[in-house]
């Protein structure tokens, strides 16, 4: 093959490029190269950045024609070639200017190249396939073909936890959550702390999971007074708090920030603010907490001083029910133990 390009360079260099491509890709798969090495060779021979993104692990690569790696982000109006056999999975060109000839070429040996070096056969796995269900830049034919392969029809439950992965079948790990699809209102474990979401078609699938994630911001420990599993669905109102505020901005507030500071020193705050709000009576309220009654009408009293209003007044109870819901979604970034959520 070099013989060739070598002779066919005083004569056609077009076909010697074009052999150059192919023969460059060839031996990157006899070497059993990484995919990596394919992607930074793709940038090499076009001259310009390029990216593969393989929808069955949420991976997304990108390089410069020196080989070095670029950020993750990437925009679909580039130059592309799926891979074949990867449903979601492409490879991409970011060329600026006029596409080169052999650019199409280029895209489509690169394509192959990834297929073969990553053992391309089907679909992949059951955890590749939800994360292709869930990707929200994959072809809505790419989606509906992984929902099928799945055997998931009708109403589907996205279930988002920030711990472990889950047990249910179709489960992975996207973006550092578990994630897992579940056939319609499927009843979970006490024992779990999650967020949910129905999708109630395929191509709603990573809306839904957005929305699920939103509602684990919500969430209490699995042993805390407050719920550990929240559903989306029935937030109403209150899932516009934990959609257009952020953690940033919710711990910035000032009643949140005085919350932190007596939670500080008193790790009860946080429990006892969110029994108080969730039971009707203060009595039953100390029973839930397993305090006397007198004890709690103590650390409300030093409560309402420290936080500067009335916890149990109408006006107070509604400022510390926003304050707490605030928190959660404040703290909702890291694993927490003890009264955090």
């Amino acid at each position: 093959m070099r013989d060739l390009i070598g002779r066919l360079e005083d004569t056609d260099d077009a076909a010697a490029g074009a052999l150059r491509v192919i023969d460059h890709f060839d031996r990157l798969i006899e070497e059993r190269a990484a995919v990596a090495a394919v992607v930074r060779a793709t940038a090499a021979l076009a001259g310009c950045a390029a990216g593969w993104h393989d929808a069955g692990r949420g991976l997304t690569r990108r390089y410069d024609p020196k080989g070095h790696a670029l950020s993750e982000t990437e925009s679909r109006s580039w130059a592309r070639a799926a891979v074949p056999g990867r449903p979601g999975s492409w490879v991409w060109l970011e060329r600026p200017t006029k596409e080169d000839p052999l650019d199409a070429l280029i895209l489509e040996r690169s394509a192959l190249a990834v297929q073969t070096l990553t053992g391309a056969s089907g679909r992949g796995t059951d955890d590749a396939v939800v994360r292709i269900a869930c990707d929200a830049d994959v072809l809505e034919a790419d989606r509906l073909d992984a929902v099928r392969a799945l055997g998931l029809t009708g109403p589907v439950t996205v279930i988002v936890t920030s711990g472990p992965g889950l047990s249910e079948p179709h489960s992975t790990r996207i973006g550092g959550h578990g994630v897992a699809l579940a056939p319609g209102a499927t009843a979970l474990p006490p024992d779990l702390r999650a967020g949910t979401a129905v999708a109630h078609e395929p191509l709603d699938l990573p809306a839904a999971l957005d929305r699920a994630r939103i509602a684990l911001r919500l969430t209490d420990r699995v042993s805390g007074p407050g719920p550990s599993l929240v559903a989306y669905d029935e937030l109403g109102a209150l899932a516009v708090l934990a959609e257009r505020i952020t953690p940033l901005e919710a711990a910035a507030a000032n009643d949140v920030r005085h919350l932190d500071q007596v939670f500080g020193t008193h790790p009860w705050v946080i429990d006892t603010l969110q029994t108080v709000l969730d039971q009707p009576s203060l009595r039953q309220a100390a029973t839930g907490l397993h305090v006397h009654h007198s004890t709690l009408q103590e650390r409300l009293s030093w409560l309402s001083a420290q936080l500067g209003y009335a916890v149990t007044k109408p006006g107070g109870r509604q400022r510390a029910a926003v304050a707490v819901l605030l928190w959660r979604i404040a703290h909702s970034q890291g694993e927490h133990t003890g009264g955090n959520p």
